[in-house]
């Protein structure tokens, strides 16, 4: 077996874990390099910005023996824009960075319920202010939305209901799940956001989900409520939310993930005071995830070698036929 690794970070260790299973790893450097190592390749372990329009072809038509495709992050949205060749098993990173995403997504949201932006910028100058006492709220007995209720909306969920807050969990089912007070239909979206306190959007992003936060969507939230965005920049209408808040109509926002990303610098979102912007750094978070993922990649090849089922699949709507 050989397996080619494409990616910014932790190739050394990834190799590694291949070796501990005594399977050959090589690390493409570029998209050439790539390109030359597929020829006898069984697997790709491939960071998701380096899967475009071009690789398409090539691992269609110059990588005969390529069965497994492991992208190294949760989301894997090139994929589903650019299509994969038929008969190649997909899988993510499973909830390696759920953990992590989900802290990320409560802190801001804690951050702009508590004020904590506004009472920062007064802190810099020194300026001991108390009015803003009056416009501090509580997660307790709030009610939160969770767009998406895979792994990281359910460790949403959780850390949610630790501060004493209701969770509706919407998604494309209205399946019941033990970590939400409610469940609902991603039909019924508008319904939903017209009577919670705040939206996190958790949710993979394609067809379906592409602004999945409009104009519309932002119209139905109360004017205290607010959103905050952790899964991809494109499931939010950037210009809608720009306007919303500009209007008043939306209490705040945190966004780790922008669109278009990165932020552009004369943005206006930078510096509303009720907008918290983190460079799409949710993810991170010492050396948890990547020791998460790489035990996952250790269990698939593991997986792999024996010819069992590989976790945390992904089934794609459609697997193009490029061959």
């Amino acid at each position: 077996m050989r397996i080619v690794v494409r990616t910014p970070i932790m190739a050394d260790r990834l190799t590694a874990v291949a070796d501990r299973h005594h399977v050959d790893a090589v690390v493409a450097a570029d998209a050439e390099a790539l390109r030359g190592e597929l020829g006898d390749a069984d697997a790709l372990w491939l960071w998701p910005a380096f899967y475009d329009a071009e690789l398409v072809p090539i691992l269609a038509r110059h990588a005969p023996r390529l069965r497994w495709l492991q992208v190294l992050t949760m989301g894997y949205d090139p994929l589903v824009a650019h299509g994969v060749p038929a008969g190649l098993t997909i899988t993510n990173a499973g909830d390696s960075y759920a953990p992590t995403v989900a802290e990320h997504a409560v802190a801001t949201l804690l951050a702009l319920v508590r004020r904590l932006p506004e009472m920062q910028t007064r802190a810099a100058t020194s300026t001991w202010d108390q009015s803003v006492a009056a416009r501090i709220g509580t997660l307790n007995d709030a009610t939160v939305a969770v767009l998406g209720f895979g792994n990281i909306g359910k460790e949403i969920a959780v850390r949610l209901r630790a501060f004493g807050a209701r969770v509706i969990a919407v998604t494309r089912s209205d399946r019941t799940d033990p970590l939400a007070d409610e469940s609902v239909s991603i039909t019924h979206l508008h319904d939903v956001l017209a009577r919670v306190d705040a939206v996190i959007v958790a949710v993979p992003l394609d067809g379906t989900t592409r602004h999945l936060i409009d104009a519309r969507a932002l119209a139905a939230l109360r004017p205290h409520a607010l959103l905050v965005n952790i899964a991809r920049g494109g499931s939010v209408d950037t210009a809608a939310l720009r306007e919303a808040l500009a209007a008043g109509r939306l209490g705040g926002a945190a966004i780790d993930v922008t669109d278009p990303e990165p932020l552009p610098a004369d943005d206006p979102l930078w510096t509303m005071p009720n907008v918290l912007v983190t460079p799409h750094v949710a993810g991170y978070g010492a050396d948890v995830p990547a020791r998460r993922i790489l035990a996952l990649l250790g269990r698939n090849l593991a997986h792999f070698l024996n010819n069992r089922p590989l976790e945390a699949q992904v089934t794609l709507e459609s697997q193009k036929e490029c061959r």
